[in-house]
Order: structure tokens, then C-alpha cells, then sequence
């Protein structure tokens, strides 16, 4: 049978766009939880018994690590330099595909997504009373190595019964 693309409801899409962007972050196993920028594009197309739903959506990196499984609405946003978080802001587009069963409507389920990132370029960043410029760097075995010894550091100083392990660096600065 013949299926066609429509606009999706302006007035749900939000919520639609949300949700959707916590199914990408659930499915993802390292790196920051992406927040809701804006929608870019959303259309519906309903096949037999399903609604699908392919979303493009900006999204800017939050503070919050992904293997906190927090939603993307109870994380905070970077400034695009902060030296309180000593964070660079990233930003990109992710395009999702999600699909509803017409029958179970608040039961919204990933098909498939691609999200392309990048942090803000060090030349955009201004940042007046900042005493160095900040680049993103490359993680290296070395960077493993000093964040090791650091913890090491910290876990025999500590007085606390359970010891800590560094398992990945996510984002190094310099």
C-alpha cells in the first residue's frame, strides 16, 4: 500500500523529540547526554498498525555522563567555556527514526539514529577573562596513565573502604 510523509504536530513534537533523544541516549554507552537544542525537521508516516517518526534534531552536550542514565531534561548545559566545569560545549544534529504501535501510543521505540558532534572550534570560543586558550585534545595512552596515577593518588589518601579504578577518559583540555 502506498505510505506517505507528513509534517509532524507542532504542538506534540516537542514531547515526541524528547523522548526520542532519551531512547538515543539509553542506547548509548559513552560520552555526555545530548539535550534537546531544537527540532531542525520531524515527519510522520503511518505503515499498517505503526507510526514512524524520523526526527533531525540539534542537540548541545550536557554535564551529564551517560552512564548516568539521567534524562537529558535533569542535565545542565555548559556555557560554551565555563572555567567552574572547565568544559567545552559540543554541539551537533542527530537524526532518529523512532516507530509507535498505533495500539500502545505512549510506547515509543528506537529504530535507528546517527548523531554527528564536534566541539565548538577553539577560535570561536572568546572568552575575555580566561587567562589561556582552551583546546580539546585527543585522548592518549599518557592521558590514561596520569588520570591512573591521580586516582591511585587520591585512593591511598582516602579513607574510604572501597577503592576506584579509572575505567575511561572521556574528554581531555588543555
Amino acid at each position: 500500500s502506498e505510505t506517505s510523509l507528513t509534517p509532524a504536530d507542532c504542538d506534540t513534537i516537542e514531547t515526541d523529540a524528547g523522548v526520542a533523544l532519551d531512547l538515543v541516549n539509553k542506547h548509548r554507552s559513552d560520552g555526555y547526554v545530548f539535550g534537546l537544542f531544537r527540532v531542525v525537521d520531524a515527519y510522520k508516516q503511518h505503515i499498517g498498525n505503526l507510526s514512524v517518526l524520523y526526527l533531525t534534531l540539534d542537540v548541545l552536550e550536557t554535564e551529564c555522563s551517560v552512564l548516568s542514565g539521567r534524562r537529558w531534561e535533569s542535565c545542565e548545559y555548559s556555557d560554551a567555556y565555563s572555567q567552574a566545569s572547565n568544559s567545552i560545549q559540543v554541539f551537533g544534529q542527530c537524526k532518529i527514526v523512532t516507530y509507535t504501535m498505533q495500539w500502545i501510543k505512549k510506547n515509543q521505540k528506537l529504530y535507528g539514529f546517527n548523531c554527528t558532534v564536534s566541539p565548538v572550534p577553539p577560535d570561536v570560543l572568546e572568552c575575555e577573562d580566561c587567562p589561556v586558550k582552551v583546546e580539546v585534545l585527543e585522548v592518549t595512552e599518557q592521558h590514561k596513565d596520569i588520570a591512573a596515577k591521580a586516582l591511585e593518588k587520591y585512593n591511598s589518601e582516602s579513607n574510604h573502604t572501597s577503592h576506584f579504578n579509572v575505567d575511561k577518559v572521556e574528554k581531555v583540555l588543555k
